[in-house]
């Protein structure tokens, strides 16, 4: 008797950069090989927020060439600290990622405070800068290192670190409500 694949739903997340790629890895691996979705995150290599809603939209576009099936959802994962050096540009991203569809998830101010809020006792922490970020996140945890691996970020991104992170982080908690990884 033949297995019957079930069809995915498919998620676009895209990535500001390698390590957001790394972080959704994680979350396809904590959903599992049965998982009802699957993540599909294209890394958009972008400058300020509307080169990288650009960049999503071209990404989508190519998905849509390849003849799968549609997105259910679409989702931008980027650093809150690339916002308001061109507030033009910014509104323009906004309007172009409403009109396409797509949310974002910020991180603010950057991806290493994102991690930094999985950490048990830490996910209220709200540092101001980058630089405070990523020094308080090697603080919590000393081998941590830009661009680390999904199998790296597994060790401090479990099932109890995305209920905290979900608390604190709406846009985040939005995609994992969505996917299943958080209630």
């Amino acid at each position: 008797m033949r297995q019957q694949l079930v069809q995915r739903k498919r998620v676009f997340v895209g990535c500001e950069g390698e390590s957001e790629r790394s972080y959704v890895t994680v979350l396809q691996r904590l959903l599992g090989i049965k998982a009802a979705y699957h993540l599909v995150s294209p890394v958009l290599n972008g400058g300020d927020p509307l080169a990288i809603v650009e960049a999503a939209a071209k990404a989508l576009r190519q998905e849509q060439q390849r003849g799968r099936d549609s997105f259910i959802a679409k989702f931008i994962l980027l650093d809150c600290d690339i916002l308001g050096r061109a507030p033009d540009r910014d509104r323009q991203a906004e309007k172009m990622a409403a009109d396409g569809g797509f949310h974002f998830i910020w991180q603010d101010p950057c991806h290493e405070a994102l991690l930094l809020r999985h950490i048990e006792q830490c996910h209220a922490h709200r540092p101001p800068t980058t630089v405070a970020a990523e020094r308080a996140l090697t603080k919590e945890w000393p081998l941590y290192q830009k661009n680390m691996a999904a199998q790296e970020l597994a060790e401090i991104i479990d099932s109890a670190a995305l209920q905290r992170i979900a608390r604190v982080e709406p846009g985040l908690a939005a995609l994992l409500q969505m996917i299943g990884l958080c209630p």
